[in-house]
């Protein structure tokens, strides 16, 4: 499928724009992940008006408009990036953050998208009769709202990914710090011939000092970091930079 498909850049409504007029009638929907967190690129929020031109585009053309909220459904709030962001795409798929990490997805959309399952396509899956996920999830669900638990991820992650800043300008090193404050991130810059060894470098003293982060993956505030758990991780951020900023200098 993928000689099928097409990609357009992140915040660009114009490349989007330009897509579907080069492929007039030829697409059929858009799938989109609301918060752009393309592999080992910094992760964006979505520009001011960017999500309403996207779907003002895609239906403009006939197409459907497809929110992966994989990653966002349950996190940034309890209806995903579209209701933080205030953009209702006509079908969405959501994950296992729905059940707490236990395996379980979904395809959620309007009634028009749905009912196409009724007769005119087939769906099926080797775990549709399970129920331990089923209830795993209700019971997810029932806690996220008791406990808003998006509500303490957002606070908790905001101080985190404000402090992570601070870190970073502090270190001297050419790293860039980028997130929502559930999905912070760091990647490292191009600015010489020393990047990769910089990122390698940095994650492998993360991991030595108990920390284990993803270098091409955004991280995850999580309801059971303690206040000390994350203090601790900007502990461990900020010592690995340094060794970093002291193993590679920065080229002049």
């Amino acid at each position: 499928m993928q000689d099928l498909t097409l990609e357009v850049p992140y915040g660009d409504l114009d490349a989007l724009e330009a897509t579907f007029v080069a492929n007039n009638g030829e697409i059929a929907g858009l799938i989109i992940t609301p918060v752009g967190h393309p592999l080992a690129k910094p992760v964006t929020a979505p520009p001011a008006g960017y999500l309403e031109g996207v779907k003002e585009i895609v239906h403009a053309h006939g197409a459907v408009l497809i929110f992966d909220e994989v990653r966002t459904g349950f996190r940034v709030a309890m209806g995903g990036a579209q209701e933080r962001y205030g953009v209702t795409p006509d079908v969405t798929t959501i994950g296992k953050a729905m059940a707490n990490g236990y395996a379980i997805s979904a395809v959620v959309g309007k009634r028009e998208f749905m009912q196409v399952y009724e007769k005119k396509a087939f769906i099926s899956s080797t775990f549709f009769p399970n129920s331990l996920e089923m209830a795993a999830s209700m019971k997810t669900l029932d806690i996220l709202e008791r406990e808003k638990v998006q509500d303490v991820i957002w606070e908790r992650g905001t101080r985190f990914l404000d402090r992570l800043g601070e870190i970073v300008d502090a270190s001297g090193v050419p790293v860039t710090r980028s997130g929502i404050p559930p999905m912070p991130f760091l990647t490292f810059d191009k600015a010489d011939e020393h990047y990769k060894k910089r990122r390698a470098e940095f994650y492998t003293q993360c991991i030595r000092r108990g920390l284990f982060v993803q270098p091409y993956h955004h991280w995850y505030i999580c309801y059971r970091h303690t206040e000390e758990d994350l203090a601790r991780a900007l502990d461990v951020v900020a010592e690995s930079l340094t060794y970093v900023a002291e193993k590679y200098p920065r080229e002049k």
